[in-house]
């Protein structure tokens, strides 16, 4: 039951932290739509998503840090102060994470979102190394 209740907590942290990578001018400063190709067609070898897995799980436990904190902000510019804070510390958890770049984990999120088949990948990845080691 636990395990089922941290899964459905990490595959919705995954939805949110996409969504939120998308909004954060931050982490998403180039992700200006462009007649480029679509990301999904860019291949990402599993060394690469091991270190996406590293930082999406990094950057999810920022997000749950400064959730309350947001919600808790009694106006909109201290809302948007916290978000700012939340934002560079989520962009430091990818820059700290060995093999990855930022830029690479926007690419990631991007492709996750009109790929099936890697978004499945990344949900069982970020699963597997969600589960408490015994």
């Amino acid at each position: 039951m636990m395990l089922r209740t941290r899964l459905r907590t990490v595959a919705a942290a995954f939805a949110i932290s996409a969504g939120a990578a998308m909004i954060s001018p931050a982490l998403a400063q180039d992700a200006v739509p462009s007649p480029s190709p679509a990301p999904q067609a860019q291949a990402f070898n599993d060394q690469k998503l091991q270190a996406f897995t590293v930082a999406f799980l990094a950057v999810s436990d920022v997000k749950e840090q400064y959730s309350q904190r947001f919600r808790d902000a009694p106006s909109d510019n201290e809302k948007q102060q916290v978000q700012a804070e939340a934002t560079q510390q989520m962009e430091q958890a990818v820059d700290q994470t060995e093999g990855i770049s930022v830029d690479e984990y926007n690419q990631i999120i991007q492709s996750a979102q009109t790929d099936e088949a890697l978004a499945q990948k990344l949900n069982g990845m970020i699963g597997n190394a969600a589960k408490p080691q015994n």
